[in-house]
């Protein structure tokens, strides 16, 4: 019996997403994004798996975390999306990092902080989301300083989709017609990188003309849908198990209020089921009244303002006791609630579901 909520992290089922990702794209390489503790699953023990089944290159987003999966022992190769600033240059280029390079003043703080250790380098182009990347104007003197930068391999060319996981594909494919000509602008040039990849998990799902090299997939590793609109078309299984234990048990009369604001009471007599679990653990307030979870295979409504350690559920006259495990999301042998309903509960995604699951939880590895 647990005391807390727990996160049951479900490798088979890591594998399984896995297998059946490289599948869809092969022959070409699938990156797995493992960035933000991967997507709150814990990422040096992702890491470790996903390398053992196969991966070959990893990505994050930032340094620090690069450095927390090489200080773990892991030996595969890492690339970081995120700029990495020059006080990090010395050592990322020391671990042997891949580093994201967006433009000019990137190759000049490699040239001057790097030494003589040749690094891998991947430039990132924008073709339509417009947040980082080397613009139009400035593609052809980012591309000649790159060539010329004695210390830079460039091992690989980028973009990244905007509305990949929306019905209308149309922006996506004029996204993809723009890196095209980035990729002829590059091969004009003389220059081929090994390693060409626009396809993140929405575009390996749907848009099977953006696999290039290689493609990036974080959250379908994960067992989760991008959204709604994206095709189901492979079978994916949530690895991660979120629960929590009933604390306590409560039999409230007809028109008892329940928890802050005295927002919801008692429509009848019924029992009370209160959760050691709230908004601090990543069970966000905002979920108020709107979801389900489950017991048993069986589903409650979660009723009341969920707080910041507790969340009650309205079990009625069913025999719950003290120390029933609720589900929150996952797949059991008893059931399965899926993230992406929990999520568009409050107009969300289920990347900010399992990012948010906070440090409070433990991670359990279940293989």
């Amino acid at each position: 019996m647990t005391a807390n909520p727990v996160a049951r992290i479900h490798l088979s089922h890591l594998r399984a997403n896995f297998k059946e990702m490289q599948k869809r794209i092969h022959p070409a390489m699938l990156i797995p994004v493992v960035k933000a503790n991967a997507y709150g699953h814990g990422a040096v023990a992702v890491s470790r798996c996903l390398v053992e089944e196969g991966a070959k290159l990893l990505a994050v987003a930032r340094f620090h975390e690069a450095m927390e999966l090489v200080d773990s022992g892991i030996e595969t190769p890492i690339l970081i999306f995120g700029r990495v600033f020059p006080q990090d240059i010395p050592q990322a280029v020391r671990a042997g990092f891949r580093l994201t390079v967006f433009g000019t003043p990137d190759i000049r703080w490699l040239n001057q902080l790097g030494g003589n250790i040749p690094v891998r380098v991947h430039a990132k182009v924008e073709t339509g989301m417009g947040r980082v990347g080397a613009l139009d104007a400035d593609r052809a003197a980012f591309f000649d300083a790159l060539k010329s930068a004695g210390n830079c391999i460039w091992e690989g060319l980028y973009s990244h989709f905007a509305t990949a996981d929306e019905k209308d594909k149309t922006y996506s494919r004029e996204q993809l017609t723009k890196f095209r000509q980035v990729i002829s602008q590059v091969k004009s040039a003389g220059i081929a990188p090994p390693l060409v990849h626009m396809a993140n998990s929405a575009g390996i799902l749907d848009l099977p003309e953006s696999r290039f090299d290689a493609c990036r997939s974080g959250i379908s590793l994960y067992g989760h849908y991008p959204s709604r609109d994206v095709q189901f078309r492979v079978p994916l299984k949530q690895v991660m198990e979120l629960s929590a234990p009933v604390a306590h048990i409560r039999r409230l009369p007809k028109g008892h209020s329940v928890s802050y604001g005295r927002r919801w009471k008692t429509p009848k007599e019924t029992t009370i089921a209160v959760l050691p679990m709230g908004y601090a653990d990543g069970l966000r307030r905002h979920l108020t009244g709107k979801i389900e979870v489950m017991i048993r295979g069986k589903k409650y409504p979660v009723v009341g303002t969920i707080t910041m350690d507790q969340t009650m559920v309205d079990v009625g006259d069913d025999p719950v006791g003290v120390g029933d495990s609720v589900l929150i999301w996952g797949d059991t042998p008893d059931g399965s609630l899926q993230a992406l309903d929990v999520a568009e509960s409050m107009n969300t995604i289920s990347y900010e579901l399992t990012c948010g699951v906070s440090a409070r939880v433990p991670r359990i590895i279940v293989d």
